[in-house]
């Protein structure tokens, strides 16, 4: 069903210098030196042409998940950096992908939840003006969205509409999809189109097809390009493509120690009350396990043929490619199967590896937060950060630097009908919830988080990270960023 047509574009070109020679013969023909006289200035070196940025985020993509893919790792990470304790400031979809977009935490762009009221499409509109995309725009880049947006896109908003700052757009409409992977509508350039449950309907692969061919009919324009590539994958129901139905058959969900955690007396009331996984439900998660695995293997194409586009169009040596998730996932940790909005390791981790020209290979252990990729992608783009933004470029790490200061603790600000938030800082993981329960865990000894400590020590212990949550909860753009 097509409801409108397609989208303009922009280009431009340039001229060479001649007045630098021009004097030097001049110079030369009166019987001076051939070189600068003592009023000239050599002529200015040109500036570099400004990078492509491309930005894969995946859906609930966990770090024990992403290291049982190590075609990942092979295409980026190895080839660039990874940041082994990059954390989201909230684990949920929708808030998290609000802030990759502007660099803001929930309590600065104030989509705390992934539907109305709290949240979504809706909440988020207000912000369309102030996002990565939107000012890459302004700076000469043409820019591209591929996948899922933000949830209950475009919820009170027409079903072709487009948002601010986005060239090309090819954006699921996730205030009615129904199947993620197959029978799903899409907004492609104004023209709403219904894809059904054929295998060339799977939506990653019709993904991948839709940013290589935006890549390689960018080839010889002279705008850099921004690519937000967003496959569905792996969230649930995970569904694979037939291709792929026959591998990870002997794949389980992590066996950690935290793995339906056998005493649960530690916890607050809330996890206390969750069964633990019987046989059956073990062997679910298992399988959805699996089917986690394989629907990520389309991801995998896609990263390697956005690569070979790049190459192919002569762009790969002046891009950065930047790979992520919006939140991580338990999948039988704590007795817990595909749940997030919580604070435990597994969720509030994602994978983050970045690679392009430059970029030694190494990993890095510093806490960084998804707030952080906005004004990366800036000042790797030579655009100034807006005041606006409350993460820091993760640029030094880039460059094979470490700050001489940076951030010791990351806040992740829990919601669900109120705030209860958690401070995870290097030996520890303190968690307020709004029944006014704690939890208290010591990540060097305790790494799993299978023994709270809140009622072990003296309540004079909490008093610091409650006043650094306080801090953190009270910031605004650079204040953000001490």
């Amino acid at each position: 069903m097509v409801i409108r047509g397609t989208r303009g574009r922009t280009g431009g070109a340039g001229l060479g210098a001649l007045a630098t020679a021009l004097v030097a013969t001049i110079s030369a023909g009166c019987g001076a030196s051939p070189g600068l006289g003592p009023t000239e200035s050599a002529a200015p070196t040109p500036s570099p042409p400004p990078p492509n940025l491309v930005l894969i985020v995946t859906d609930d993509l966990d770090v024990p998940t992403t290291n049982a893919l190590p075609r990942i790792g092979e295409l980026v990470a190895n080839q660039g950096v990874s940041f082994t304790r990059a954390y989201v400031p909230q684990p949920l979809c929708g808030p998290s992908r609000a802030s990759i977009l502007t660099g803001q935490y929930s309590h600065n762009h104030g989509v705390i939840d992934n539907h109305p009221p709290l949240g979504g499409f809706p909440v988020f509109r207000r912000h369309e003006d102030s996002t990565i995309a939107a000012w890459l725009k302004r700076a000469g880049y043409r820019t591209s969205l591929v996948g899922k947006y933000i949830n209950d896109y475009p919820l009170d908003a027409p079903d072709d509409y487009i948002p601010v700052g986005w060239d090309d757009w090819y954006g699921h409409l996730s205030a009615f999809e129904d199947g993620r992977y197959f029978d799903y509508w899409v907004n492609d350039n104004g023209a709403v189109r219904r894809h059904g449950g054929a295998q060339e309907d799977y939506s990653a692969d019709v993904e991948t097809a839709h940013a290589v061919a935006f890549i390689r009919e960018s080839a010889g324009r002279p705008e850099p390009l921004f690519l937000y590539l967003a496959p569905e994958a792996p969230h649930i129901p995970a569904r694979y493509a037939s291709r792929h139905g026959q591998e990870f058959r002997d794949a389980q969900a992590p066996r950690v120690p935290s793995f339906n955690e056998a005493d649960m007396s530690d916890k607050p009331a809330v996890l206390r009350r969750i069964s633990p996984l019987t046989d059956a439900e073990i062997a679910d998660a298992d399988k959805l396990q699996q089917w986690r695995l394989r629907s990520m293997r389309p991801v995998e194409e896609m990263v390697e043929a956005v690569i070979l586009a790049l190459g192919e169009t002569g762009r790969l040596e002046n891009s950065y490619l930047v790979f992520t998730s919006d939140n991580g996932i338990l999948m039988g940790q704590h007795r817990m199967v595909a749940r997030k909005r919580n604070s435990f390791e597994e969720t509030i981790g994602v994978p983050l590896m970045v690679r392009g020209p430059g970029i030694p290979v190494r990993a890095v252990d510093q806490p960084v937060l998804s707030i952080d990729l906005a004004p990366t992608l800036l000042e790797l783009a030579g655009v100034p950060v807006p005041d606006s933004v409350d993460g820091r470029s993760l640029v030094p790490f880039l460059r094979g630097q470490t700050p001489a200061s940076w951030r010791t603790d990351v806040i992740v600000e829990g919601y669900v009908e109120t705030l209860s938030p958690a401070l995870r800082t290097q030996d520890w993981m303190y968690v307020e919830l709004d029944s006014g329960e704690l939890m208290l865990y010591d990540m060097r000894r305790d790494p799993y988080q299978l023994e709270s400590l809140h009622d072990q020590v003296d309540p004079s212990f909490f008093e610091p990270f409650r006043a650094r949550i306080q801090t953190i909860l009270g910031c605004r753009g650079p204040s953000c960023r001490e």
